[in-house]
């Protein structure tokens, strides 16, 4: 991508060239701009209201967008794009909590028009057409779309239209224990026609939007790490591809 729109203080826009850091689209509950994410977030869009940025209801988002930047080792930049349901999580329901797809499916059209380089899902998403349609547009641009597999113990992920419809550059990510073997709680994969990858996801160190030190489990922690190694190696392809 020879240049990209960022959004930058103040609300202003610059062009940044190839060279520059790495973008992920952190689509969820928000991030605060906390610890060591406080240089690293550049932007926040919510797409479910009008919020004040960086001051998430819940803690998902940021524990999710600490992982992606502890795993690139503050190599990247991240965009956040809230779409969580103002009204906040029905009882029993674990954020970010959204019933309408259109936020979603906006976030993920969001991030291409900033022009990322990869988009994180840490979602319970079920196969819809409007996200899988975003979905295959973001994959279309070259983008890296790397969504959470989900957390029903299942042996057939919910969201496996997207996965086919992004095919190569989507990625479902199941979630592992600390000795490498699968979590009884990720779905599985059952077909091997869409990427699908394990990742640490079962106490996985992370911070809160309070920026205290926290553990996370679960799909949602799994895919952030996968989403961090993805980005890197594909920047380093393009800085390798550059000098020649």
């Amino acid at each position: 991508m020879a240049v990209r729109l960022l959004l930058l203080l103040c609300g202003l826009l610059a062009t940044v060239s190839a060279s520059a850091r790495p973008l992920v689209a952190v689509v969820d509950s928000g991030v605060a701009r906390t610890g060591a994410l406080a240089n690293v977030v550049v932007g926040e869009y919510d797409m479910a209201g009008a919020r004040p940025a960086y001051q998430p209801r819940y803690d998902h988002g940021t524990m999710v967008a600490a992982i992606i930047n502890r795993e690139a080792q503050g190599e990247i930049d991240i965009v956040s794009l809230r779409i969580d349901d103002p009204a906040g999580c029905p009882a029993g329901f674990a954020p970010p909590c959204q019933p309408s797809s259109k936020p979603i499916a906006a976030a993920i059209d969001k991030a291409v028009a900033l022009g990322v380089d990869a988009i994180n899902l840490s979602l319970s998403l079920a196969n819809d057409p409007a996200i899988t349609e975003a979905v295959r547009r973001a994959s279309a641009k070259g983008i890296v779309v790397v969504m959470a597999a989900g957390n029903n113990g299942r042996n057939h992920p919910d969201n496996i239209a997207m996965a086919r419809a992004g095919f190569p550059r989507a990625v479902l990510v199941g979630a592992t224990d600390g000795a490498g073997h699968p979590w009884t709680g990720t779905n599985r994969p059952d077909a091997d026609d869409y990427l699908y990858v394990w990742r640490r996801g079962v106490e996985v160190p992370t911070v809160s939007a309070a920026g205290e030190a926290v553990f996370g489990t679960g799909t949602s922690f799994a895919a952030p790490i996968e989403t961090a190694r993805r980005v890197l190696a594909l920047h380093r392809e393009v800085a390798v591809a550059g000098t020649h």
